[in-house]
């Protein structure tokens, strides 16, 4: 895949991923709103997050099965992408330059969804709502 593919794909790809985030934090929003016990309210903003994340995670997978041939299971794929959008970055799973800045972008989606998800958490703490 040229570098003007890996872009415009990852770029897609984020731009989705993050409409997947903003789509669950409104209905987080939503919930947190209508449930009055505050256990109950973090409990399930916490395992929500985890959830959109853990999607994300998996569109990442998805896609870089499909197209980076290093990536020759699933268990590759997920693992490639969890460490990758959490950043951590292990290093033991790499790309090849077909997909090398593709694959990179996850930890951008990763970073954005994070931040999001931390500036939605601040927001509601500090509205006392829980």
């Amino acid at each position: 895949m040229t570098l003007l593919a890996q872009m415009a794909l990852g770029i897609t790809l984020l731009v989705v991923a993050s409409l997947v985030q903003f789509w669950g934090l409104m209905r987080l929003h939503s919930y947190a709103e209508t449930h009055s016990h505050k256990t109950y309210r973090v409990v399930g903003l916490i395992a929500t997050l985890a959830t959109i994340h853990l999607g994300q995670v998996l569109l990442w997978a998805v896609v870089l099965h499909a197209f980076a041939a290093d990536l020759a299971d699933w268990n590759d794929a997920v693992y490639f992408s969890l460490v990758t959008y959490t950043t951590v970055g292990y290093g033991d799973v790499t790309l090849g330059p077909e997909v090398r800045i593709f694959g990179a972008m996850a930890s951008f989606a990763g970073i954005l969804g994070f931040g999001m998800s931390t500036a939605f958490l601040v927001s509601l703490f500090t509205r006392a709502r829980l």
